[in-house]
Order: C-alpha cells, then sequence, then structure tokens
C-alpha cells in the first residue's frame, strides 16, 4: 500500500531551476493532491511535477510575417532614394533635418523622417525608431 502523501512529508519532483528529479518536501496540498512542494536542495518553492508523467509537448514559436519585412524594406529603399540631406554618422548631440542620411553603429544606414523637439523619428532597414538628438531643426 502507497504511503500517504502529507504537508511536511519528502516526495520525488521535477525542480525546474535545478533541472533534474530529486527530493521535495511538499508544502501545500488540496485533498490528496499534491500542489505545491520546495526542493531540498536549491530551496525553490514551485508547482509539483510528477517525474513520472511524461513532459509536455512544447508549442512551436510563431514565425514572423515575412510580409511586414518586406513592406518596411520597400519603404526604406524608397525613402532612402528620397533622401537630400547630408550623410553623416549618428551621435546624440547632432543637430538633423527631416531627410538626412544617419550612419548609426547598431542600426546600421537609416533616414531622418520626423523631428520633435529632443528626439526625432529615423527609419531603419528593419523599422522606424525614436532616437535622441540635440534640438533638431525643422
Amino acid at each position: 500500500m502507497p504511503e500517504k502523501n502529507e504537508v511536511g512529508k519528502d516526495i520525488e519532483s521535477y525542480c525546474g531551476k535545478c533541472k533534474v528529479s530529486r527530493e521535495h518536501t511538499i508544502m501545500t496540498m488540496d485533498g490528496e493532491t499534491v500542489v505545491k512542494v520546495r526542493c531540498t536542495l536549491c530551496g525553490s518553492m514551485h508547482k509539483f511535477i510528477n517525474p513520472l508523467d511524461p513532459p509536455k509537448a512544447r508549442k512551436p514559436r510563431a514565425k514572423k510575417d515575412t510580409g511586414e519585412a518586406a513592406t518596411a524594406d520597400t519603404a526604406w529603399a524608397a525613402a532612402l532614394g528620397k533622401a537630400k540631406g547630408k550623410e553623416r554618422d549618428y551621435s546624440m548631440t547632432s543637430k538633423y533635418r527631416a531627410g538626412d542620411i544617419v550612419n548609426h553603429n547598431t542600426f546600421g544606414k537609416g533616414i531622418v523622417m520626423k523631428i520633435y523637439v529632443d528626439k526625432c523619428d529615423i527609419l531603419f532597414k528593419d523599422r522606424e525608431r525614436l532616437m535622441t538628438s540635440n534640438k533638431s531643426i525643422e
């Protein structure tokens, strides 16, 4: 006859922090069902995961819609063709005008689209980003 589970007794459970099945202490129960346990090694408290149960199948990651990326790439190429401003490296202290071409060390080449008080929207090949600038010129 199997031993009855009670709060405070030890039970085998899978520990997500340790990534292995090991001894845990039963912390809470709902009737005869073990709900929460605490790992005796790392001390983490989590739901009871029976090591004999088969692992749950993981959901595959949703793929990004390539149509959106193609549209952004087309918009970037069109804006680059219309850009009339001078090309220079991006700096947070520089002043920009709409149409300036900016070379950013992380995002690559971009075009200044909109000007705000201390910021500007710059369209890069992947997407438009709000960037800091020094009192942009209209």
